[in-house]
């Protein structure tokens, strides 16, 4: 039984490695580094364990190119934390919310840095003050009637477009095949050209 459960731990220790390596590959070195550090759960020492240690900043986070840049990604990410957190969701939905909430984080990284001296501070000194600094982020509440569809209007007739009225922006198509149709998920994901 020891043996097999120890055969059990490297490999999953094994398999959690090298997906942090794919991830780290990819770019996502957070989720890199929670892999690695579900390898140290399985291998408590040695390689697996050295790996993680080296991987990680003095936050618990995925280290970065420099002190600052650790410091601006744990203040991000103390404040996304708190925003997503306060939302039902618990999650950012439409790119504008996105680019609100990157925007918003930006000005009071810049506010934050320039305001207290962030080199002379401990690790402890500079989180507590992370966890100090409130933002006020807006919260839109959209009616129900309104949440799913844009209300599109004809001016020059006066009344609503509808599905089967020709559209609005001179195509000559039905605006259910034009601007009122439905977008695939590609453009969605990518946008507009």
């Amino acid at each position: 039984m020891g043996r097999t459960q120890n055969f059990r731990r490297k490999s999953l220790a094994a398999l959690h490695t090298s997906i942090a390596a794919a991830l780290h590959r990819a770019g996502l070195r957070n989720r890199a580094l929670s892999n690695r550090i579900e390898a140290t759960r399985q291998i408590k020492r040695g390689p697996t364990r050295r790996a993680a240690l080296r991987a990680m900043n003095e936050y618990g986070m995925a280290r970065q190119a420099s002190s600052i840049v650790d410091d601006r990604e744990a203040f991000c990410g103390i404040q996304l934390a708190r925003y997503v957190g306060s939302k039902r969701s618990h999650r950012l939905g439409t790119r504008a919310e996105i680019d609100m909430v990157a925007e918003l984080l930006s000005e009071s990284w810049s506010s934050l840095s320039t305001e207290y001296d962030l080199a002379s501070m401990t690790v402890p000194e500079k989180e507590a003050l992370f966890r100090a600094t409130e933002i006020v982020f807006p919260f839109l509440s959209v009616p129900e009637v309104f949440s799913g569809r844009d209300l599109v209007v004809d001016f020059s007739r006066g009344r609503r477009v509808d599905r089967d009225d020709r559209c609005v922006c001179g195509s000559g198509l039905k605006f259910r095949s034009c601007h009122g149709r439905i977008p695939g998920v590609d453009e969605i994901l990518i946008g507009d050209f």
